[in-house]
């Protein structure tokens, strides 16, 4: 285990990671006595591309499942009233 105060570990932190990311435990501590720990990603995680900000795409469907169209069309039939302006609140 590799353990960095962090005023040492600003101007290393290149090499940290790459400790970290050979399986090295890399732990930085402060003099609050807070800390953080490297670890390096599982391969699947690094292998994603970052996504585009414009697009929302199905990154979480993984995490959380999807939806069939009838699913999302029931869904955006039971939020339409809320999708209404009631212009009475803007006098």
């Amino acid at each position: 285990m590799i353990e960095v105060k962090l005023t040492d570990a600003e101007g290393h932190l290149e090499e940290l990671i790459a400790e970290a990311a050979a399986g090295e435990e890399v732990v930085i501590t402060s003099a609050s006595g807070s800390a953080v720990r490297l670890v390096a990603l599982p391969q699947e995680v690094r292998a994603e591309p970052a996504p585009s900000a414009t697009v929302i795409g199905h990154a979480l469907d993984r995490f959380i499942g999807t939806w069939s169209p009838e699913q999302a069309a029931e869904m955006l039939r039971s939020i339409e009233v809320f999708e209404q302006v009631d212009e009475s609140f803007w006098t």
